[in-house]
Protein backbone atom coordinates (compact mmCIF):
# COMPACT_ATOMS: atom_id res chain seq x y z
CA UNK A 1 0.00 0.00 0.00
CA UNK A 2 1.51 3.25 -1.16
CA UNK A 3 0.82 5.98 1.08
CA UNK A 4 0.76 9.82 -0.21
CA UNK A 5 0.73 12.80 1.55
CA UNK A 6 -1.14 16.17 -0.38
CA UNK A 7 -0.68 19.12 1.13
CA UNK A 8 -2.18 21.99 -0.97
CA UNK A 9 -4.75 24.73 0.40
CA UNK A 10 -6.79 24.21 -2.86
CA UNK A 11 -9.33 21.37 -2.43
CA UNK A 12 -9.58 21.82 -6.37
CA UNK A 13 -6.32 20.88 -7.29
CA UNK A 14 -6.33 18.25 -4.61
CA UNK A 15 -9.47 16.40 -6.65
CA UNK A 16 -7.15 16.86 -9.55
CA UNK A 17 -4.23 15.13 -8.02
CA UNK A 18 -6.49 12.61 -6.82
CA UNK A 19 -8.08 12.40 -10.40
CA UNK A 20 -4.73 11.55 -11.66
CA UNK A 21 -3.56 9.15 -8.88
CA UNK A 22 -6.60 6.92 -9.61
CA UNK A 23 -5.60 7.04 -13.35
CA UNK A 24 -2.23 5.39 -12.20
CA UNK A 25 -3.29 3.42 -9.15
CA UNK A 26 -6.17 1.00 -8.23
CA UNK A 27 -7.64 1.91 -4.65
CA UNK A 28 -6.04 -0.57 -3.35
CA UNK A 29 -2.88 0.49 -3.93
CA UNK A 30 -2.83 3.77 -2.22
CA UNK A 31 -4.16 6.15 0.38
CA UNK A 32 -3.55 9.73 0.24
CA UNK A 33 -3.59 11.64 2.66
CA UNK A 34 -4.53 15.73 2.37
CA UNK A 35 -3.13 18.31 4.42
CA UNK A 36 -5.16 22.10 3.74
CA UNK A 37 -3.90 23.99 6.30
CA UNK A 38 -0.93 25.63 8.32
CA UNK A 39 -2.62 24.14 11.65
CA UNK A 40 -3.56 20.67 9.95
CA UNK A 41 0.58 20.48 9.02
CA UNK A 42 1.52 21.06 12.26
CA UNK A 43 -0.34 19.13 14.32
CA UNK A 44 0.26 16.11 11.33
CA UNK A 45 4.25 16.73 11.92
CA UNK A 46 3.87 16.85 15.68
CA UNK A 47 2.11 13.39 15.95
CA UNK A 48 4.84 10.86 15.70
CA UNK A 49 2.41 8.09 14.69
CA UNK A 50 2.05 9.33 11.44
CA UNK A 51 5.84 8.54 10.86
CA UNK A 52 5.65 5.21 11.73
CA UNK A 53 5.58 3.94 8.13
CA UNK A 54 7.45 5.54 5.25
CA UNK A 55 5.46 7.64 2.48
CA UNK A 56 6.28 6.92 -1.15
CA UNK A 57 5.61 10.50 -2.39
CA UNK A 58 4.66 14.28 -0.91
CA UNK A 59 3.24 16.29 -3.07
CA UNK A 60 2.88 20.28 -1.61
CA UNK A 61 2.73 23.78 -2.06
CA UNK A 62 5.09 25.95 -0.93
CA UNK A 63 2.43 28.02 0.80
CA UNK A 64 -0.55 27.58 2.62
CA UNK A 65 -3.04 30.70 2.40
CA UNK A 66 -0.36 32.69 2.09
CA UNK A 67 1.87 31.47 4.75
CA UNK A 68 5.32 29.96 3.56
CA UNK A 69 5.71 26.49 4.77
CA UNK A 70 9.52 25.56 3.71
CA UNK A 71 10.60 25.22 7.49
CA UNK A 72 7.56 22.56 8.07
CA UNK A 73 8.70 20.68 4.70
CA UNK A 74 12.27 20.75 6.29
CA UNK A 75 10.86 18.88 9.38
CA UNK A 76 9.03 16.50 6.83
CA UNK A 77 11.78 15.93 5.27
CA UNK A 78 14.12 15.12 8.21
CA UNK A 79 11.34 12.28 9.33
CA UNK A 80 10.93 11.05 6.05
CA UNK A 81 14.06 11.59 4.47
CA UNK A 82 14.00 8.55 1.84
CA UNK A 83 10.62 10.16 0.48
CA UNK A 84 10.71 12.27 -2.68
CA UNK A 85 9.24 15.57 -2.15
CA UNK A 86 7.64 17.64 -5.01
CA UNK A 87 6.50 21.03 -4.38
CA UNK A 88 3.56 22.11 -7.05
CA UNK A 89 2.97 25.87 -6.78
CA UNK A 90 3.33 29.33 -9.03
CA UNK A 91 4.98 31.05 -6.18
CA UNK A 92 8.32 32.16 -8.36
CA UNK A 93 9.81 33.38 -5.58
CA UNK A 94 13.49 32.65 -6.24
CA UNK A 95 14.19 32.70 -2.67
CA UNK A 96 11.36 30.36 -1.95
CA UNK A 97 13.07 28.08 -4.91
CA UNK A 98 16.35 28.35 -3.11
CA UNK A 99 15.28 27.12 0.11
CA UNK A 100 13.04 24.50 -0.94
CA UNK A 101 16.09 22.97 -3.29
CA UNK A 102 18.25 23.13 -0.22
CA UNK A 103 15.97 20.76 2.04
CA UNK A 104 16.12 18.64 -0.73
CA UNK A 105 13.09 18.86 -3.10
CA UNK A 106 13.36 17.34 -6.30
CA UNK A 107 11.63 19.19 -8.32
CA UNK A 108 9.77 22.39 -8.52
CA UNK A 109 6.89 22.17 -10.89
CA UNK A 110 4.55 25.18 -12.24
CA UNK A 111 1.20 25.28 -11.59
CA UNK A 112 -1.11 23.98 -13.41
CA UNK A 113 0.49 20.55 -13.29
CA UNK A 114 -0.07 18.45 -15.69
CA UNK A 115 -0.75 14.23 -16.92
CA UNK A 116 3.00 13.76 -18.25
CA UNK A 117 4.44 16.00 -15.38
CA UNK A 118 2.66 13.76 -12.56
CA UNK A 119 3.22 10.61 -14.06
CA UNK A 120 6.88 11.65 -14.01
CA UNK A 121 6.62 11.97 -10.03
CA UNK A 122 4.86 8.25 -9.92
CA UNK A 123 7.39 6.94 -11.78
CA UNK A 124 10.41 8.80 -9.46
CA UNK A 125 8.87 8.33 -6.51
CA UNK A 126 5.99 4.96 -6.30
CA UNK A 127 7.29 2.89 -10.05
CA UNK A 128 10.71 4.43 -9.02
CA UNK A 129 10.96 3.39 -12.58
CA UNK A 130 13.34 6.65 -13.81
CA UNK A 131 16.74 5.68 -14.39
CA UNK A 132 20.00 8.34 -15.09
CA UNK A 133 19.37 7.81 -18.88
CA UNK A 134 15.86 8.88 -18.84
CA UNK A 135 16.50 11.68 -16.49
CA UNK A 136 19.14 12.80 -18.88
CA UNK A 137 17.26 12.24 -22.00
CA UNK A 138 14.35 14.65 -19.99
CA UNK A 139 16.79 17.52 -19.20
CA UNK A 140 18.24 17.68 -22.59
CA UNK A 141 15.50 18.18 -24.02
CA UNK A 142 14.83 21.09 -21.79
CA UNK A 143 18.10 22.55 -22.28
CA UNK A 144 17.64 22.33 -26.07
CA UNK A 145 14.07 24.64 -25.84
CA UNK A 146 16.04 26.95 -23.43
CA UNK A 147 17.26 30.17 -24.93
CA UNK A 148 18.85 33.28 -23.78
CA UNK A 149 15.57 35.16 -23.18
CA UNK A 150 14.31 32.82 -20.39
CA UNK A 151 14.36 34.53 -17.14
CA UNK A 152 17.10 33.69 -14.98
CA UNK A 153 14.87 31.89 -12.63
CA UNK A 154 14.29 29.38 -15.30
CA UNK A 155 18.22 29.47 -15.96
CA UNK A 156 18.35 28.74 -12.27
CA UNK A 157 15.88 26.17 -11.90
CA UNK A 158 17.53 23.97 -14.83
CA UNK A 159 20.69 24.58 -13.31
CA UNK A 160 20.21 23.14 -10.27
CA UNK A 161 18.25 20.21 -11.66
CA UNK A 162 21.60 19.26 -13.31
CA UNK A 163 23.79 20.12 -10.47
CA UNK A 164 21.57 17.64 -8.56
CA UNK A 165 21.99 14.98 -11.05
CA UNK A 166 25.52 15.54 -11.17
CA UNK A 167 26.01 15.15 -7.46
CA UNK A 168 23.49 11.90 -7.17
CA UNK A 169 26.19 10.66 -9.77
CA UNK A 170 29.82 12.06 -9.49
CA UNK A 171 30.93 9.35 -12.06
CA UNK A 172 28.97 10.26 -14.82
CA UNK A 173 30.10 12.14 -17.69
CA UNK A 174 26.81 13.43 -19.08
CA UNK A 175 25.48 16.35 -16.64
CA UNK A 176 28.95 18.48 -16.67
CA UNK A 177 28.14 18.16 -20.81
CA UNK A 178 24.44 19.66 -20.22
CA UNK A 179 25.85 22.20 -17.65
CA UNK A 180 28.35 23.57 -19.88
CA UNK A 181 26.10 23.98 -22.14
CA UNK A 182 23.74 25.43 -20.18
CA UNK A 183 26.17 28.00 -19.22
CA UNK A 184 27.02 28.67 -22.84
CA UNK A 185 23.20 29.46 -23.78
CA UNK A 186 22.20 31.67 -20.91
CA UNK A 187 25.84 33.36 -20.12
CA UNK A 188 28.06 32.42 -23.63
CA UNK A 189 30.52 31.71 -20.73
CA UNK A 190 32.95 29.42 -22.96
CA UNK A 191 35.37 29.12 -20.13
CA UNK A 192 32.34 26.78 -17.87
CA UNK A 193 31.38 25.61 -21.57
CA UNK A 194 35.37 24.40 -22.17
CA UNK A 195 36.26 23.35 -18.57
CA UNK A 196 32.65 21.20 -17.87
CA UNK A 197 33.65 19.47 -21.67
CA UNK A 198 37.03 18.82 -20.44
CA UNK A 199 35.72 17.12 -17.33
CA UNK A 200 33.28 15.55 -19.50
CA UNK A 201 36.15 13.47 -21.58
CA UNK A 202 38.11 12.66 -18.41
CA UNK A 203 35.45 10.72 -17.00
CA UNK A 204 33.76 9.23 -20.17
CA UNK A 205 37.76 8.23 -21.55
CA UNK A 206 37.00 9.79 -24.21
CA UNK A 207 34.01 7.84 -25.49
CA UNK A 208 30.52 10.00 -25.40
CA UNK A 209 27.72 8.51 -26.27
CA UNK A 210 25.49 11.35 -27.37
CA UNK A 211 27.29 12.86 -30.42
CA UNK A 212 24.95 15.35 -31.60
CA UNK A 213 25.50 17.58 -28.50
CA UNK A 214 29.19 16.69 -28.40
CA UNK A 215 29.28 17.79 -31.94
CA UNK A 216 27.24 21.20 -31.19
CA UNK A 217 30.08 21.48 -28.23
CA UNK A 218 33.02 20.93 -30.33
CA UNK A 219 31.82 23.62 -32.99
CA UNK A 220 31.15 26.35 -30.30
CA UNK A 221 34.78 25.90 -28.65
CA UNK A 222 36.22 25.39 -32.42
CA UNK A 223 34.00 28.82 -33.88
CA UNK A 224 35.31 30.96 -30.70
CA UNK A 225 38.78 29.71 -31.44
CA UNK A 226 38.66 31.14 -34.99
CA UNK A 227 37.26 33.86 -33.68
CA UNK A 228 40.11 35.06 -31.89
Amino acid sequence: MHKILIIDDSPEIVMLYEKMIHSFLSDDEYINTIIYTTEELNKFINEEENFKERFSLIISEIELHGENIVNSLEILRAYQPKTPLYVVSNKMNLNYIKSAFKIGVVDWIEKPIVPEEFSIMLAESIFQGETFESKYRKLRGEIMKFSPENSNLEFFILEDKISKLMGDNPNRYESHMLLGFLYWKKLKNITLLRKHYKAALALSDGVIKDKDLQNTIESVLEDFENEK
